[in-house]
């Protein structure tokens, strides 16, 4: 009974050396080629250089391995699994240098291609495990599936299957190849990253626009309500008018291209992006969710109007202040995503916070608004007028190098904001609010260059309360801090907020 056994083991060998000697030559020529591409100090190629040299690792381990002459059935199998993981970090490889030989390299392009090569192509383990809706390319795979049962159908439209000829299927085949190369041209397409798909109108596309709502102004766009036909969930579209320029759609390009890899519960999320033949010098993006209530109309309305709307807010209440306390958790951990993918916000303010579901008991907090978002990059140029005057970084307004912490900066404000709301109502709101934003001729108008009146404000408020408002206090004033190197880091921040109470559990 032992020598089948042996002999069974023997085969399994020969085929395992028989695998590696396919691979082998394989992983040379990959190698080969990715030598062929630009340097390597691209980031989109840096990051196929590193992954075909992990997969070169990985076959010559696997090699040494499966020739130890000591291996038993157990190993065999351990080794057999480990072939079939490197197969597929082989065709990972495969599919990330074909993306890499054809997409942009440079600039902000070229860094938004590497993210979108790790989440899509890799699936990279850094994201989150929440992933968002993706109507558009449902959608554009069920108009695939039908247009691909339309043409099997007209492969066998006159004759049934036994009487069709092989010179007569050939001659289908001819007459429909163009057919065939268009669809799976454009499914290729709808799967390439800032992909903007084409339509003849708006009442093609899979959205109903609501006309009766209200449209919001947003960073040169308006956002309006639409409703998804097949699914009945209501979505926010941006429209971009007027695009005239390259300059201009590559600027709603690299929108789109961070809204894609940004798969994190408290960022929208990216739907669809679509033109139309009858308007087109406008593109259009689909978000999810619809959530028109801002952070901004949250803190400056008044008391009676905020609790029609939010009606698990009272001030100075310890079950409001978990509520609070976990919006700003959220936030921070939202912030905490981008810049562990090295995407600067760059404009955070309440009205590019959304608080979604605001009536329930449990709102959800939401940044938006990435239009000024850029992949950072120590020493890279950067626009310092590209963000709200009366957020901007101590750093910002003097032109210095501005860094992920400049975020930081800019979200301290938005809590400080909160916080004296969360304390004092409108009254906490106005009195901040007038801190940095006075009538008075001198008065700059800048968080930043009124930091004083500012911060005197905001101790005024908030310093005294229970242990946890004062420690929410102290997060907030140490994101506030004049210099970059002095301020915490969203990391330290969102580690902080963690030991709030409410924040782990929601309210």
């Amino acid at each position: 009974m032992t020598t089948p056994a042996k002999d069974d083991a023997t085969t399994r060998e020969t085929t395992l050396d028989q695998e590696f000697d396919r691979l082998v030559p394989v992983c040379q020529h990959i190698s080969i080629w990715a030598r062929k591409l630009t340097s390597s100090e691209r980031p989109l190629t840096a990051l196929a250089a590193k992954h075909v040299q992990d997969l070169c690792a990985t076959i010559v381990q696997l090699r040494i391995y499966a020739t130890e002459p000591s291996r038993g059935p157990a190993d065999a199998r351990q080794l057999s699994q480990s072939l079939t993981r490197c197969k597929r970090q082989l065709f990972e490889t495969i599919s990330l240098l074909s993306f890499t030989s054809g997409a942009e390299q440079d600039d902000q392009e070229g860094a938004i291609n590497e993210l979108y090569a790790r989440r899509h192509i890799l699936g990279s383990g850094t994201y989150s495990d929440y992933t968002p809706p993706s109507h558009g390319r449902v959608d554009g795979m069920i108009r695939f599936g039908l247009e691909l049962k339309g043409i099997i159908e007209a492969l066998v439209s006159d004759s049934p299957a036994a009487g069709l000829t092989p010179a007569a299927a050939v001659t289908r085949f001819q007459q429909l190849e163009p057919r065939i190369l268009e669809l799976f041209t454009s499914t290729d397409e709808l799967f390439s990253p800032r992909h903007v798909q084409k339509y003849q109108s708006i009442a093609e596309t899979p959205y109903i626009l609501d006309t009766t709502g209200e449209a919001y102004a947003g960073s040169y766009g308006t956002v309006q309500k639409v409703v998804h036909k097949r699914t009945g969930e209501p979505l926010a579209m941006k429209t971009f008018q007027n695009i005239f320029s390259k300059k201009q759609r590559k600027q709603i390009l690299r929108e789109i291209g961070i809204l894609e890899v940004c798969d994190h519960r408290n960022i929208v999320s990216f739907i669809h992006a679509f033109s139309t033949e009858d308007d087109d010098q406008a593109i259009r993006v689909v978000m999810s969710p619809w959530a028109p209530y801002t952070l901004l109309r949250f803190l400056s309305s008044f008391d009676n109007k905020r609790k029609a709307c939010c009606p698990w807010f009272q001030p100075d209440a310890a079950q409001s202040n978990r509520h609070i306390y976990r919006i700003m958790y959220e936030l921070a951990d939202a912030v905490d995503f981008l810049h562990g993918h090295r995407i600067k916000h760059k404009d955070i303010k309440p009205d590019n916070i959304l608080l979604y579901q605001e009536a329930s008991e449990s709102p959800t907090a939401l940044i938006t608004d990435v239009g000024v978002s850029k992949i950072y990059k120590p020493g890279g140029p950067t626009n310092f007028d590209k963000s709200t005057y009366a957020y901007l970084a101590p750093e910002q307004h003097a032109k210095k190098e501005s860094s992920l912490r400049s975020d930081v900066w800019q979200l301290g404000c938005c809590f400080a904001e909160l916080l004296a709301v969360a304390k004092s109502g409108f009254s906490g709101y106005e009195k901040l609010h007038y801190s940095f934003n006075r009538d008075e001729e001198d008065c700059a108008c800048s968080i930043a260059l009124e930091r004083p009146s500012f911060t005197a404000a905001f101790g005024d408020i908030c310093m005294r309360g229970s242990a946890a408002q004062k420690k929410a206090y102290a997060v907030a004033a140490a994101m506030l801090e004049l210099e970059p190197q002095d301020r915490w880091t969203i990391d330290k921040v969102r580690g902080e907020l963690s030991k709030l109470p409410g924040v782990k559990q929601r309210a």
